[in-house]
């Protein structure tokens, strides 16, 4: 099985540098990578397609021409806590290693979920999809649950993986078979999006 893990466009939280809201809406150019993706992806034949519940993701898949999936809190992004809707560079001004909270063994200063709970639910989503009979699964969720696939995958933790960088839109591919997972392809973009831009993100 193919496992075919696309993060939602670009949001108004995204372009400001916020810790995103549940109700930050894609912005102009959110709303065009989206819609860029759906003509890369149209002629793929998927068997199912599973969405984080919250409103980003939902308005990416349907700027994208899919309207038919599933939606699953096991595909939400990963809790922020007391940092939800400040700005990044505010709380990095206060506490540069603000990062190193959503780590284990590290004081939980602001109610974050652990990045080890998330692989968690990342897991147990992708052992329920692959007792399915699908070859070609689409997967619309958020920058942290497609680390916590890499992670899975490749068996890279901690630290490391905030320097990881997946794109607004950007597609990664990962392979199921027998319970083991394998990276096939990652932060896949059209040749135009890669611009030398950070992508804005969490870190």
């Amino acid at each position: 099985m193919l496992v075919y893990l696309i993060r939602h466009g670009e949001t108004y939280n995204n372009a400001e540098a916020v810790f995103p809201l549940d109700n930050t809406e894609l912005n102009e150019k959110g709303v065009l990578q989206a819609r860029d993706a759906g003509k890369y992806i149209r002629d793929i034949n998927f068997d199912a397609v599973y969405t984080s519940p919250i409103l980003r993701v939902i308005e990416t898949l349907n700027h994208m021409g899919i309207h038919e999936y599933t939606k699953d809190d096991r595909l939400m992004d990963i809790g922020t806590g007391k940092l939800t809707g400040r700005k990044i560079v505010e709380i990095a001004s206060l506490d540069p290693n603000w990062y190193t909270t959503f780590q284990d063994g590290v004081e939980n200063r602001y109610r974050v979920e652990k990045f080890s709970e998330l692989k968690k639910r990342v897991k147990n989503f992708i052992d329920s999809i692959s007792q399915m009979d699908y070859n070609s699964v689409l997967v619309a969720t958020h920058l942290e649950p497609i680390r916590g696939m890499f992670s899975l995958a490749t068996e890279i933790n901690g630290l490391p993986l905030t320097k990881l960088e997946i794109g607004n839109c950007s597609i990664s591919v990962f392979s199921m078979n027998n319970g083991n997972i394998e990276l096939k392809g990652f932060n896949w973009l059209p040749l135009q999006n890669y611009n030398g831009n950070k992508n804005k993100s969490f870190y």
